[in-house]
């Protein structure tokens, strides 16, 4: 057993830590939006526009080390917490934990077209962003 708790460590670190770099990311995009919130500022979304084009980057990479944790050392803490969570469930193609992610995915991309056309407040998009930062720190143990 101690031979796998260093991998399952190791690959679970990794997994935080691409979690941990959502949150900040996340975080300093509402901070900004929260400063702004209303769209009044020079080029007015901008900087919250390129904070979801990254968001959608870190959610992509915090998928990829959770699908490699989970390949990797399947007895990790955090797979073990919630096993149905991250393995394929009957009749399904992908795992609750890939469900989520596409989920977080495809809400930034539709925020990224309103915040282009000017359609939502930043206000709105700073509290997409400090909820979906708080969900995963809660999940995740980050």
């Amino acid at each position: 057993m101690s031979n796998r708790e260093p991998a399952c460590s190791l690959y679970q670190k990794s997994f935080q830590k691409e979690c941990r770099a959502f949150m900040k990311r996340a975080e300093a995009t509402a901070d900004y939006a929260r400063k702004y919130p209303n769209n009044h500022e020079f080029e007015p979304n901008s900087e919250v526009y390129r904070g979801l084009i990254s968001l959608l980057s870190r959610t992509a990479r915090v998928k990829d080390t959770g699908l490699d944790m989970v390949a990797e050392t399947p007895r990790c803490s955090l797979v073990l917490k919630e096993r149905s969570y991250w393995f394929i469930r009957d009749l399904a193609d992908q795992t609750e934990f890939e469900d989520e992610c596409d989920n977080i995915e495809a809400r930034l991309e539709g925020l990224m077209q309103k915040v282009e056309r000017r359609e939502i407040e930043n206000l709105w998009v700073a509290g997409f962003l400090e909820s979906t930062a708080l969900r995963i720190q809660d999940q995740f143990r980050v």
